[in-house]
């Protein structure tokens, strides 16, 4: 036991050892204006100029307003955080479902910032999206594996991604709409 132990906790710092590598990358997400510049390694991002970075950072840092928003967002995900945990010390979890995410408040106020901090927001694009789930692919190839058959050889990529799109929305087509504007075809 103890050696499935050491050998499952060494699996664990290999497979998780970058996080905290990176945890002033992850910081930077939640709290621009404190972080370090110098310490966040950018080469995880491609296309992303450390220059461009470090001079919108200051710029950010030097902003009263923006400044504020971000320290506003600390305040409300420390509130959430609380709220969570008294609901769930009193069991209520379909009123903890109500709750606002704490993912929508991080990309509202990201998405406030003006064009000027494009480099920021794109590390934060980058950074917000690293955690996404597996699921999502796994079902896409799921789809396209239904899709794409040995008997369908003839399958164009268009007619295949027209056949993805159709598989993984909720899109519903609002079929009277779109048969009021074609013409119908009118018998011999």
């Amino acid at each position: 036991l103890a050696g499935f132990t050491s050998n499952l906790l060494q699996s664990f710092k290999a497979r998780f050892g970058e996080f905290r590598a990176r945890t002033g990358l992850f910081k930077f997400i939640t709290h621009p204006h404190e972080c370090a510049v110098d310490k966040i390694d950018l080469r995880c991002i491609p296309g992303v100029s450390i220059g461009d970075f470090e001079l919108e950072v200051a710029d950010l840092k030097a902003s009263d307003m923006w400044m504020g928003k971000f320290k506003s967002l600390n305040g409300e995900l420390e509130s959430l955080t609380r709220q969570r945990a008294e609901l769930a010390r009193e069991h209520k979890w379909t009123e903890m479902k109500n709750l606002q995410p704490e993912d929508q408040l991080i990309l509202k106020t990201w998405n406030e910032l003006p064009v000027t901090y494009h480099t920021m927001q794109r590390v934060s694009i980058a950074v917000l999206t690293m955690f996404g789930s597996t699921y999502a692919c796994e079902q896409s190839f799921s789809h396209m594996r239904n899709i794409k058959t040995n008997l369908r050889s003839r399958l164009t990529d268009g007619s295949l991604n027209a056949c993805m799109k159709l598989n993984l929305t909720t899109y519903e087509p609002d079929y009277k709409a779109i048969s009021k504007t074609m013409q119908h075809q009118k018998s011999h």
